[in-house]
């Protein structure tokens, strides 16, 4: 693949992560769907499929961009979407076993701050770790 071809696929990658990011915060996981992020971003559903081969892949990529910023520290995370979309995550953390395990490695991680979203991760991590279901 050329370098302009790289470029523009990870660029065209990244337009459709911020919007999904902006979209799913606003409209829930449930609820947003991938032709309102194509939208938002200037492209149709089907930029999303040549990225990403499934909504579940694309939703892993916002929760690994989520990741990163959550690890961040508390500058990056004054984006809108940060507080909507952990309360989003953290939902279906509990009732998703794997993401529950991804999110609570993100949630160990993430430096406090001293902030209301380093105190709101910091909550969270202590939710998530009472609401894990206990081996039989």
């Amino acid at each position: 693949m050329g370098i302009v071809r790289s470029r523009r696929k990870a660029e065209t990658r990244s337009l459709l992560t911020e919007a999904g990011l902006r979209v799913f915060a606003e409209r829930g996981l449930d609820l947003g769907t991938l032709d309102e992020v194509a939208a938002t971003a200037g492209f149709t559903k089907g930029a999303i499929y040549r990225q990403f081969p499934s909504k579940g892949a694309f939703l892993l990529g916002l929760f690994e961009q989520y990741a990163a910023v959550a690890r961040a520290g508390s500058g990056a995370r004054q984006a809108g979407w940060f507080i909507p979309l952990t309360l989003q995550f953290a939902a279906h953390a509990t009732r998703d076993p794997l993401l529950r395990r991804r999110f609570a490695v993100v949630l160990a991680e993430a430096p406090d701050g001293g902030t209301p979203e380093g105190q709101l991760l910091m909550a969270l991590r202590r939710v998530l770790l009472v609401a894990q279901p206990t081996a039989q």
